[in-house]
C-alpha cells in the first residue's frame, strides 16, 4: 500500500527506500518478478489486475539503490555457494544480519548466471548495482571450490553453516557425496540431513522460477540465523512462505478504471507508473473503522489498538494516559456488526476493564461520576417498588429505569397509566438503575451485587414478568440475570390497544435504533409496528438497525472522555438533516444535546400539552436536573398514586432552592460533572468558608465529602440566596479543608474493606505513601 501510495504521487525515490527494505536486492528482483500477485489482485474482480511489476521495474530504472545497514557483527563466519540467484539472496540476507559471509562463485563471477539472461529482462548494469550492494555489506567474493565431497568436509570445518544454491547448475549436491536421504531438502527451512547444511532454489528458464530461488535463499537464511540463535529453523514461520489471507476489501465503491500499458518497450515511464499506481484499491478492511467515530479517533487500526490495550494492562499495569484508549470505547458492538469476521473492539475492552479493576489499576476518575450517579439511582431516597394500587401481587412490575423518568417523567407516568388500564393481573412499579454503569465499568462485584439486589426484589414481588422500556436495561437483564421473564416496554405496547391522543409528527423523522437494540429483532420490529399503527413515516438512516450508530452514552464513553462522547454524538446527528426519533431517553438527551431536534417514541404515544415538532427542540436535561427529576418523579408518583407522603429532604436539598446560577456558570459546572446538590452540600456544612474578599464580598468554601474536593465561589445576597459565581474541584487532600471521614469510596467498588491492612500502593499510585489500598 504505501509503495503504491508513493508511486502514485510521483515520490519515487521513497518509494525505492520502500522496495529496498521490504525486497532483498529489490533492483534484480523488481525485474524478474512476473507478478504472480496479480492471478489474486482484487481489482481483476472490476476490470483489470493491477500491474504491480510495472510500477517495480519503473521505479527501480529511474532510482539508485539505497544501500543497506547491517547489524552488529555476530562473529559467525558463514559460507554460501553459487553465482546463482539463491545463493546472492541468501548471502545478501546473512550479512544484514551481521554475519561475516563469504560467497564462493562459479567461473563466470558472482552473477554469472544472471548475465546469462537477456539484456531486456536484466540489464547490465542492475546486476553490477546488485553486486556493488553485496560488497557494500562486507561479502567477500571467492573463487568456488572443486565441488565435491573434500571440499564440502574443509567447508564444513572452516563456516558454522552452508548455503548451497540449486539454481548455480554447478552445484549439485550429488557432486559434493550427497545421496539418499541426504538429497532431501526441506522445503520451507532448507534444511538438509546434513547439520549445518542448507540448500534451496532450482534452476528454470521462466522468471517465476527465479522468484522462487530467490525465496529459497532468503528462507534459508531465516533458517540459519535461527539455529545460530540456538532457535528450531521451523519456529514460528507460518507467514514466511506463501498462506490464506483473511484480508477482506469492499468493491462496492470501486469504479472501472483501464489498465495502463507502457508506451516504451523497455519499461513503464514514471507518469505512465503514476496512472497505474492510481488503480490499486490499497486493500485493507477498516470496515469498522470507516463507521466508528472511535475507532478514527486515536488514528490506528483495532489490530494496532489491542496490541497497545493488550501492553496496557500486562505491561505498564494500567497507566493513567494508556487507559484513556481502553475507556473511550462506547463498547456499542458496531465494529462487530460491520466485521466480516466478527472482531469485537467492545467485547475486548470490556474484559481488559474488568483486568484494570481486578489489577486495582484502574483510575476511579474514569467511571466515578457514573457509578455516583448509580448508587445514587438505588438509593431509598429515588428507588422504590410497589404494587398496583388494589392488588396484592402482581403478574407484571414496569422497569423504566434511571434516565427514562428523568428525563420525560410525565411521559413514563402515562405509560405505566396505560399498562395498568390494559393489562390483566397487576402491573407493579420498580425504580431503579439496572446496573449498566457497574458492568461497563468492569465493576464485577458491583455488577453482581446490583443483579443480586434486582433479583431478590423480583423474587419479594412474587417474580412477575419484567416490562423494561430500556434498551440497556434489557442488555443487562439478558447478561446478568438471563432466568428472569423479561420483555420490552415496545413489545407489551405493540400488543395493546393503542393510547388515547397519541399525535404523531408533522414532519418525516429518521428513526434511530439504540446501539444496546442492535441484537434485540423483536424490540426493533415491535417500534416500527408502533409507528405504523399510528401512522407515523419514518426515515431508516444507512446505518441502523443491526449497523447502527451509537450516541455517546454507551459504555460510559461520556463520562470517561467527554470531548470524543460529544463528536460521536455530532457523528450520529450528521448521519440524516430529519429529526431523530429513538425509543432511548439517553439517546434523545444525547442527540438533542448535539443541536439535533430529537424525540422520544413516547412523545408520539403520550405527547400530552406539547405536539411532538416542539417537543423535539425542548432541552435535554443537565446531569443536575436528572438527579433533580428522580427525586420529583419518586416523591410525585408515591403522591398521586399510592398516596403516600414524600420525606422532607435533608437540609442541603432544601439549600438548592436558594442557588442562583446564571448560565454560563451552569454550563461550567456541568462540565466538570459538579451537581447543583454538591453545590449545597458543601454551603450546608459549618466551617466550610475558608476565605472572604473584603474587596469582591465574595467568599470561598471548600469541603471534601468523599474522594473529590469541592470549591465553591458564592456571594450571599440581601434575601438570603446564594449567588455562584464558579466552583471546580479535584482530587488533592488540601490540609484545612473539612472532610467527611464516612464518605463513600464511590466508584471502588472492588476494593478491599477499610480494615484492610496496611501497605504500600506504590505500584497503584506512584506516591509510595502507606494508606490502606
Amino acid at each position: 500500500r504505501a509503495f503504491a501510495a508513493r508511486m502514485e504521487e510521483g515520490r519515487l525515490p521513497e518509494a525505492r527506500r520502500i522496495l529496498d527494505r521490504a525486497l532483498p536486492l529489490a533492483g534484480l528482483l523488481a525485474r524478474l518478478c512476473p507478478g504472480p500477485c496479480r492471478k489474486h489482485c482484487r481489482r481483476a474482480e472490476v476490470d483489470a489486475a493491477v500491474n504491480l511489476p510495472l510500477l517495480e521495474r519503473a521505479c527501480v530504472a529511474h532510482t539508485p539503490a539505497v544501500r543497506p545497514l547491517a547489524l552488529p557483527a555476530t562473529k559467525k563466519r558463514l559460507g554460501v555457494l553459487g553465482s546463482g540467484l539463491s545463493s546472492l539472496t541468501a548471502a545478501y540476507e546473512l550479512a544484514r544480519k551481521g554475519h561475516e559471509t563469504t560467497l564462493f562463485h562459479a567461473p563466470g563471477g558472482p552473477a554469472a548466471a544472471l548475465f546469462l539472461l537477456p539484456e531486456a529482462l536484466l540489464p547490465a548494469e542492475a546486476i553490477r548495482e546488485a553486486l556493488e550492494t553485496l560488497a557494500s555489506l562486507q561479502i567477500a567474493f571467492v573463487p568456488l571450490p572443486p565441488p565435491d565431497p573434500a571440499s564440502l568436509r574443509d567447508l564444513r570445518a572452516e563456516f558454522h553453516a552452508l548455503y548451497l544454491g540449486q539454481d548455480d547448475p554447478s552445484l549439485r549436491l550429488e557432486a559434493f557425496g550427497l545421496e539418499g536421504g541426504d538429497l532431501r531438502i526441506h522445503p520451507l527451512t532448507g534444511e538438509t540431513k546434513t547439520p549445518g547444511l542448507f540448500a534451496g532454489g532450482f534452476p528454470g528458464e521462466e522468471g517465476a522460477l527465479f522468484l522462487d530461488a530467490a525465496t529459497a535463499g532468503k528462507l534459508a537464511a531465516g533458517s540459519i540465523t535461527r539455529v545460530l540463535q540456538g532457535v528450531a529453523p521451523d519456529s514460528a514461520r507460518d507467514k514466511d512462505a506463501p498462506y490464506p489471507s483473511r484480508l477482506y476489501t469492499n468493491l462496492a465503491a470501486v469504479s472501472p478504471s483501464p489498465p495502463v500499458l507502457p508506451g516504451d518497450e523497455r519499461g513503464p515511464s514514471p507518469e505512465e507508473a503514476k496512472e497505474e499506481a492510481k488503480r490499486c484499491l490499497r486493500c485493507q478492511c477498516l470496515e469498522c473503522v470507516k463507521k466508528c467515530v472511535y475507532l478514527q479517533h486515536f488514528k490506528g487500526s483495532p489490530r494496532k489498538y489491542s496490541r497497545e490495550m493488550y501492553n496496557t494492562v500486562v505491561t505498564v499495569k494500567g497507566h493513567r494516559q494508556a487507559n484513556l484508549l481502553i475507556n473511550s470505547c462506547a463498547q456499542c458492538g458496531l465494529c462487530a456488526a460491520v466485521c466480516p469476521y466478527g472482531a469485537d473492539m467492545g467485547g475486548f475492552t470490556a474484559l481488559l476493564r474488568r483486568d484494570l479493576v481486578r489489577g486495582r489499576v484502574m483510575p476511579p476518575s474514569a467511571h466515578e461520576f457514573a457509578l455516583e450517579d448509580m448508587a445514587f439511582s438505588n438509593a431509598s431516597a429515588v428507588a422504590f417498588l410497589r404494587p398496583q394500587p388494589g392488588h396484592e401481587t402482581n403478574a407484571w412490575l414496569f422497569f423504566p429505569g434511571c434516565q427514562l423518568p428523568a428525563s420525560l417523567p410525565e411521559e413514563t407516568k402515562a405509560a405505566y397509566a396505560h399498562l395498568c388500564r390494559h393489562l390483566a393481573g397487576g402491573v407493579g412499579f420498580f425504580l431503579s438503575c439496572c446496573g449498566a454503569p457497574a458492568r461497563w465499568a468492569g465493576q464485577e462485584r458491583l455488577t453482581s451485587d446490583t443483579a443480586s439486589s434486582l433479583r431478590e426484589r423480583w423474587q419479594a414481588a412474587g417474580g412477575p414478568v419484567l416490562i423494561l422500556a430500556c434498551a440497556s436495561c434489557l442488555a443487562f437483564f439478558r447478561a446478568e440475570l438471563p432466568d428472569l421473564p423479561v420483555t420490552s416496554l415496545w413489545e407489551t405496547l405493540a400488543s395493546l390497544p393503542l393510547p388515547e391522543g397519541r399525535l404523531p409528527s408533522a414532519s418525516i423523522p429518521a428513526l434511530h435504533d439504540p446501539c444496546a437494540a442492535r441484537r434485540e429483532p423483536e424490540v426493533r420490529a415491535a417500534v416500527r409496528s408502533l409507528l405504523e399503527r399510528i401512522g407515523q413515516t419514518v426515515e431508516e438512516p444507512a446505518l441502523n438497525g443491526e449497523t447502527t450508530r451509537c450516541c455517546g452514552y454507551g459504555g460510559l464513553l461520556d463520562a470517561a472522555n467527554p470531548p470524543l462522547g460529544a463528536a460521536v454524538a455530532r457523528s450520529r446527528a450528521q448521519d440524516t438533516g430529519n429529526t431523530l426519533l429513538s425509543y432511548c431517553s439517553m439517546c434523545r438527551d444525547r442527540l438533542r444535546s448535539a443541536d439535533k431536534p430529537s424525540l422520544h417514541l413516547l412523545q408520539l404515544l403520550f405527547p400530552g400539552a406539547i405536539p411532538p415538532d416542539a417537543a423535539a427542540l425542548r432541552p435535554a436535561p443537565g446531569i443536575s436536573r436528572r438527579q433533580e427529576e428522580r427525586l420529583a418523579f419518586r416523591s410525585s408518583l408515591l403522591q398521586k398514586i399510592w398516596k403516600e407522603e414524600p420525606q422532607q429532604p435533608p437540609g442541603q436539598d432544601r439549600l438548592m432552592d436558594r442557588l442562583l446560577i446564571d448560565d454560563d456558570v451552569l454550563q461550567r459546572l456541568e462540565q466538570r460533572r459538579i451537581l447543583r446538590s454538591d453545590l449545597a452540600l458543601v454551603l450546608s456544612r459549618e466551617g466550610t468558608t475558608l476565605f472572604t474578599s473584603p474587596e469582591s464580598g465574595r467568599s470561598l468554601a471548600a469541603f471534601r465529602p468523599r474522594q473529590v474536593t469541592f470549591w465553591v465561589e458564592y456571594s450571599l445576597t440581601e434575601d438570603g440566596d446564594y449567588r455562584i459565581h464558579d466552583a471546580y474541584c479535584h482530587r488533592m487532600v488540601v490540609p484545612g479543608v473539612p472532610d467527611d471521614p464516612r464518605g463513600p469510596l464511590s466508584g471502588l467498588a472492588d476494593l478491599p474493606p477499610k480494615d484492610a491492612p496496611d501497605r504500600c500502593c506504590k505500584d497503584a499510585t506512584g506516591c509510595g505513601a502507606q494508606r490502606k489500598v
